[in-house]
């Protein structure tokens, strides 16, 4: 898909194929096509949380769930996940 390539948004390209999200993503995923900036959905989020309240820094719940650190940080900011403080130690 070129025009995903070069920066067309899934839903101008959701429209025009009249595809929903899911399939659109599905035959980029089948092409091998590489995603953008995709938000985390409601199951990877609660395993980001669950893993952040065992103690995992935002870039190590992002390494193991797949996506950028800016993924997880800003789906925290959206949904008001409270966060530690900064420091690199959490105490119990």
């Amino acid at each position: 898909m070129d025009k995903y390539e070069a920066g067309v948004t899934t839903p101008a390209l959701c429209a025009e194929y009249s595809l929903s999200k899911g399939g659109l993503l599905k035959v980029l995923g089948e092409r091998g096509v590489e995603m953008r900036r995709q938000s985390l959905d409601a199951a990877q989020l609660s395993e980001a949380v669950r893993l952040y309240e065992t103690g995992l820094s935002l870039q190590a719940v992002a390494t193991r769930l797949g996506v950028s650190y800016n993924c997880v940080r800003q789906r925290f900011v959206k949904e008001e996940v409270p966060r530690r403080p900064r420091g690199g130690s959490y105490a119990r």
